[in-house]
This record gives structure tokens, C-alpha cells and sequence, in this order.
């Protein structure tokens, strides 16, 4: 696979008008489907998002492709795409769950899948932060305690302090759902402080392009899977075309588009 600057503009473009769509249809949905049209809508959302997971998932393994399996980067691509191909097994299972079966979808062996692609992900951005080799200096190490505190203090207030004031006592039936729940944004933090870790090191260049995609749609994640855990825990029956789906969606894509971005800076590199 070869991506020119043209082909990358055209990427941005195309990605562009269809995150812009997605809004649309997440806020009006009545532009596409009438009320009594509840299971296409969910299983619309549902394809797009298993869609986009997917495409994320091809260019992150065709990038370990790329650099070849047995180098440190082709690992650390790899493991990446194994950790998104986790997440994709997850929504398909969700998706089975909630529009096929009297099985409540969370929490179930999806969140099984989910959670374990958390492994490959830390492990990849691990090995990207040690082929860097990162010694930051003080005004990059100050940008990332800044940005990780922010994002922790979002996380404990939505995941933790809040569900606990609204629902105290927490139901005896609802604690393992909210042990669950609370789990995905505190693995996603530690993601996010590897991702500004390795942003702030590469912050100058054009390969900063790409890890900025793909630190965006990381931290999009984080902010659906807190909106996840609210809605589900204590909000109650979740809703179609929910906000937490559409920030799944759109971080799914921004992460592929990361994944591009390699892929075309590659292109111009050695060929």
C-alpha cells in the first residue's frame, strides 16, 4: 500500500465529510429512520462502528506488515492492531448481544474482549516509548502531568465520585456492572499517559500528524467509555444513537487515520 500527499488529502476529506454525517444522523436521526425503525437504526450504529474498528485494525497490522513482524516497531504496530482486533471481537459480541438475544450486553463476555485488548495496547506503547528512548525536558514533561492530571480528575469525578452520590447505596446486583465500567477509563489513562508521552517526544515533525490522530481518538475513547458508565450504571436504559457510540465512532476513525498518516509519511520516507 502506497499513500501519496494527494491520496492523504483526499483521506482527510472523505473522513472529514463522513465524521461530519455521522453527527448529522447521531442528532437528527429522523433524517434516515422513522421511529418504528429502532433495530436498523441500532444495527446502523453498530455497523459503522464495528466498520470503522475494523479498518483501524487492517492498517495497524498491515503497518506491523510494513515494518516487519520481527523488528521492534513491527511488534509494536502488531500489538496495536491485536489490541484493536480485541476491541472489534467486543463489538461484534455487544452487537450480537443486544439486538439478536435476551442477554444483557453489559456486562457479558464482550467486556472480556474489551479488556483484554488493553494488554497488546499497553504493551505496544511501552516499546514505542522505549525505542524512543524518551528523556523529555521540563516544559514537555510539565505539558503531559498537566494533560494526565486533567483527564484523571474528569475520570474520577464521572467514574467514581458521582455514580457513587447518585446511586448509594450501590444495588448488590449492580456492582459487578459497575466494577466493569470503572475499569475501561482507568486502563484508558494509562494509555493516554503513554500517548502524550510519545506526542510530546515527537511533537516536532511531521510524524507528530499521525500520533496526534491517534492520541485524539484514544481520547475519545476515554470520554464514551466515562459516558458508557454513566449512562449504563446509573442513567438507566441506554438510548439509540447515544453520545458515548458516536465517540466511539468518530475515535475509531481518527485512529485509522493515524494509522494513514504513517502509512503515507512511510510512502515518502523510503520509496
Amino acid at each position: 500500500m502506497k499513500i501519496s500527499d494527494k491520496s492523504m488529502r483526499l483521506i482527510y476529506i472523505i473522513n472529514g465529510i463522513f465524521i461530519l454525517a455521522m453527527i448529522i444522523i447521531w442528532f437528527i436521526p429522523s433524517l434516515l429512520f422513522s421511529e418504528e425503525m429502532e433495530f436498523e437504526a441500532n444495527m446502523f450504529q453498530s455497523y459503522m462502528i464495528i466498520i470503522t474498528a475494523g479498518i483501524a485494525t487492517i492498517n495497524l497490522c498491515y503497518l506491523a506488515k510494513r515494518y516487519k513482524l520481527p523488528t521492534t516497531l513491527g511488534k509494536m504496530w502488531f500489538l496495536l492492531g491485536l489490541g484493536m482486533l480485541g476491541w472489534v471481537i467486543g463489538e461484534i459480541i455487544y452487537t450480537y448481544y443486544e439486538n439478536f438475544t435476551d442477554i444483557e450486553p453489559f456486562p457479558s463476555i464482550a467486556d472480556l474482549f474489551y479488556l483484554l485488548a488493553y494488554i497488546p495496547l499497553s504493551v505496544g506503547f511501552i516499546i514505542q516509548m522505549r525505542v524512543l528512548k524518551i528523556t523529555l525536558p521540563n516544559r514537555d514533561k510539565l505539558f503531559v502531568f498537566i494533560s494526565f492530571l486533567i483527564i484523571c480528575i474528569i475520570v474520577m469525578i464521572s467514574v467514581i465520585i458521582l455514580p457513587i452520590q447518585e446511586v448509594s447505596p450501590i444495588p448488590e446486583d449492580e456492582i459487578f456492572a459497575y466494577f466493569v465500567g470503572a475499569l475501561y477509563p482507568i486502563f484508558d489513562l494509562f494509555l493516554m499517559l503513554c500517548i502524550f508521552v510519545v506526542f510530546a517526544k515527537l511533537r516536532h515533525g511531521e510524524i507528530n500528524i499521525a500520533w496526534l490522530f491517534l492520541l485524539l481518538g484514544f481520547l475519545l475513547t476515554v470520554f464514551a467509555d466515562i459516558i458508557f458508565n454513566w449512562v449504563e450504571v446509573v442513567g438507566g436504559e441506554p438510548a439509540t444513537f447515544e453520545l458515548y457510540d458516536l465517540l466511539y465512532l468518530i475515535g475509531y476513525v481518527l485512529i485509522y487515520i493515524g494509522a494513514f498518516k504513517v502509512i503515507n509519511i512511510m510512502t515518502k520516507t523510503f520509496e
